[in-house]
């Protein structure tokens, strides 16, 4: 993870994310802290819900003391079988937990800074207890403070809810640029104008299938296939398939997921669908092209997301393309976005 990580930032991304999916997402980015100066450290996602706020709000503040104010504090909710049957953790209400949960790690970090009263009584977490010996010295972030917390999401409500409490956004691979355009940012920025603020960053990881040959790209196109399938099994994710045309897909793949059938689940996801949702990046100059007009107008920053693995140093190519390609290329103007900054 050091050695990728300074590769990374030494290519000119600007941000490292880490996924909890078999292993932790934080252990990796003390590495990357330690291997880097500049890119920003982020967790895409950390399961929030598996978690209590003390101990994200621990964690975070370790790793953003650690990278000098680089972290980022990237949460998702997962849905209840995971939490429930996969973590052991209780479920409720997702909404309206996760804001009480960002609402207790912020005071707890609060207290940590200026030294006054622990006094969270929310309706999730309550946290009225820090005596001195558990209190972190503030000055180990001096000059920079807590890190932000950005949110995922993919229905409004959920979505909303990010704007309306969190610094940035993380938004879901599935989701194509119909659906950011239409459902995503209209519900942030409803959020965030409830809460009279500003309209959290954004950021996208495009699904993307590269490889140096034709056979390489073959075999990426159905690793994505596969995730594709995988996605859309889950019912929260359903309207993203309403938004391409393919509500009649989710409910099947659902089906399917519950008998294991992984296999037929892929069979049934066709290349007009990922075509939809992944760019194929057969030639680098057009495939930035590509990923900057699909996105450029509706996100903040950009990542890759490549569930299968991709070739570095093809991906290193992408990123500085779409780069000069975010620069060089006109687009409709952003809303709210400025244009994407490439991560990894």
């Amino acid at each position: 993870m050091g050695a990728a990580s300074a590769a990374a930032e030494s290519a000119g991304y600007d941000g490292v994310w880490t996924f909890e999916g078999a292993h932790d997402p934080f252990l990796p980015l003390l590495l990357a802290a330690e291997r880097t100066e500049r890119v920003r450290l982020g967790t895409s996602v950390a399961i929030a819900f598996a978690r209590n706020p003390m101990l994200l709000a621990t964690t975070a503040w370790d790793l953003q003391a650690y990278s000098r104010g680089r972290f980022v504090l990237g949460l998702g909710t997962q849905i209840k079988p995971h939490i429930t049957r996969r973590y052991g953790m209780p479920w409720s209400r997702p909404a309206d937990r996760i804001r009480d949960m960002v609402t207790a790690i912020r005071a707890i970090w609060d207290s940590w800074e200026t030294g006054g009263r622990l006094d969270h009584r929310g309706e999730f977490y309550q946290h009225t207890l820090m005596p001195p010996l558990f209190r972190p010295d503030a000055r180990e972030v001096e000059g920079f403070g807590p890190p932000p917390i950005w949110l995922a999401g993919v229905g409004p409500r959920m979505t909303a809810v990010a704007g309306e409490t969190a610094d940035g956004f993380l938004s879901h691979p599935l989701c194509p640029p119909a659906f950011l355009r239409e459902t995503t940012l209209p519900a942030l920025a409803a959020g965030a104008a409830s809460a009279r603020r500003r309209v959290p960053e954004v950021h996208h990881s495009a699904m993307v299938i590269t490889g140096r040959n034709a056979a390489d790209r073959a075999a990426a196109r159905e690793a994505v296939r596969t995730q594709v399938a995988f996605y859309g099994s889950t019912p929260a994710y359903h309207p993203v398939l309403e938004a391409v045309g393919r509500a009649e897909l989710g409910p099947r793949l659902h089906e399917l997921s519950r008998a294991g059938d992984w296999t037929a689940m892929a069979q049934m996801v066709d290349d007009a669908l990922v075509d939809a949702v992944a760019v194929t990046v057969d030639d680098i100059g057009s495939g930035a092209a590509e990923l900057v007009d699909r996105y450029g107008p509706w996100v903040d920053r950009l990542g890759f997301n490549t569930p299968y693995r991709a070739d570095p140093a093809l991906l290193a190519d992408l990123a500085a393309a779409v780069r000069e390609a975010s620069v060089t290329r006109s687009a409709p103007p952003p809303c709210p976005a400025r244009g994407p900054r490439p991560d990894r």
